[in-house]
């Protein structure tokens, strides 16, 4: 009977061990062998290459949010790096509808920060440059636009009192 007892102690932590992997892994998606790891690896480059069709059919704002969920869903893929890339480029361009210098600026600098070792890197990088020195010109002709419009309302002033 003792010998009985101490075969079924043994059980217990098998079943415990199982219990506990069963618990940390999610359920398997229905009609799906395949590990949810390895279906994001496809899945990701299939959106990528989605939202460069967008890209490239002049539906800007459509690739921009294709371009985002890449990079949203997928980081440390290297799709995720080039959805940065592709919606820097996006936003840089002036006649895309979604032009935004700053947002570029920041998909930019978030590709050469998330992901140093991309193929984009030195591309990315000239970018940057060129868009930091675009948002400089642009806050300067706005703080001049200011000014000539301060001046404007001086002189206006001026003129009425005399």
């Amino acid at each position: 009977m003792r010998r009985r007892a101490n075969r079924r102690l043994w059980i217990v932590p098998v079943l415990l061990v199982a219990a506990a992997a069963c618990s940390t892994t999610g359920p398997a998606p229905r009609g799906s062998a395949e590990p949810p790891d390895a279906r994001a690896s496809r899945e990701a480059p299939r959106l990528l290459a989605h939202a460069d069709d967008l890209a490239a059919l002049g539906q800007g704002r459509a690739a921009l949010a294709a371009y985002e969920r890449v990079a949203r869903e997928h980081p440390g893929d290297p799709a995720a790096a080039s959805a940065l890339y592709g919606l820097g480029r996006l936003q840089a361009d002036p006649s895309g509808g979604v032009r935004n210098y700053r947002a570029a600026l920041r998909a930019f600098s978030r590709l050469l920060a998330d992901y140093p070792d991309s193929r984009w890197q030195a591309e990315a990088r000239a970018w940057r440059a060129v868009i930091a020195d675009l948002v400089a010109r642009e806050d300067e002709a706005a703080r001049l636009k200011t000014q000539i419009e301060r001046l404007r309302r001086t002189d206006l002033d001026l003129e009425r009192r005399h």
